[in-house]
């Protein structure tokens, strides 16, 4: 296999060591990321796909007590744990309704326009049956309101560093779905989503090779076997780091 060359301005090496601290960062990440996408105080939005809850709270703390988020997953299985641990260590529980729904199909869940912002965080790499993704799209639109945005932030694969390679094989490698940029777009324009846009959002988020080589589910991270086999030689050497962060959005009209 040809090896990859990077060519960084940036300075080589990792900053987080403590576990806390990179859930920390991760945290104040997806607060600029619900900034970034138009979420304010007051408004109604549904985060699809919320698993472990970590880009609910951080739309909660910016819809704030006058504000409301529906948090929608297939499965309930972190409502009684992680999630819920989660939404009290951030004073956000009120502020919360878990939906237990397909986010293929809302249909007699969610009603027409029930949201300000519809938003999902990572959900498209982990559909397990790739095809939905029109499906999904298409729900997005339906449940946003007239003039509301619909909003899907994914990984960017295009690696700057060997971290950034190590965290990417290691979703790419265990069967993630990662969609070229073109399919989300015109799945988007589909939908009937109008000013359709893709931007990048960086980010200085780089754990230590002690900490990649950990179970850390809020930073979507494990460690076995296959995991040593394949990258341990990468991560002993420059840890992991978050590639840049895509940013899909677009309108209702």
């Amino acid at each position: 296999m040809i090896g990859i060359i990077f060519f960084e301005a940036e300075t080589m090496g990792w900053s987080i060591t403590d576990a806390e601290e990179l859930d920390d960062a991760i945290i104040e990440l997806k607060l600029g990321l619900a900034r970034k996408i138009g979420v304010r105080a007051g408004m109604t939005v549904v985060d699809l796909g919320c698993g472990q809850g970590g880009f609910t709270v951080a739309l909660a703390k910016t819809v704030r007590e006058q504000g409301r988020v529906l948090s929608v997953d297939v499965s309930d299985k972190y409502v009684r744990g992680e999630f819920t641990e989660r939404l009290e260590k951030h004073g956000v529980r009120d502020i919360v309704t878990f939906v237990q729904a397909d986010a293929a199909n809302l249909k007699g869940v969610l009603l027409d326009g029930v949201a300000d912002v519809v938003a999902s965080y990572r959900l498209l790499e982990e559909l397990k049956q790739p095809r939905d993704m029109g499906w999904v799209v298409e729900e997005m639109a339906r449940i946003v309101r007239e003039g509301g945005r619909v909003c899907i932030i994914e990984l960017c694969t295009e690696p700057r560093n060997e971290a950034e390679e190590a965290y990417i094989r290691l979703h790419r490698e265990s069967g993630d779905s990662f969609f070229e940029k073109d399919e989300v777009v015109e799945a988007m324009k589909a939908a009937r989503l109008a000013g359709v846009r893709v931007e990048k959002v960086k980010t200085d988020i780089w754990f230590s090779p002690q900490l990649a080589k950990q179970d850390l589910s809020h930073a979507q991270v494990w460690y076995d076997a296959e995991v040593e086999k394949s990258l341990g030689k990468l991560i002993d050497k420059h840890g992991m780091k978050y590639p840049e962060i895509l940013v899909f959005s677009g309108t209702k009209k």
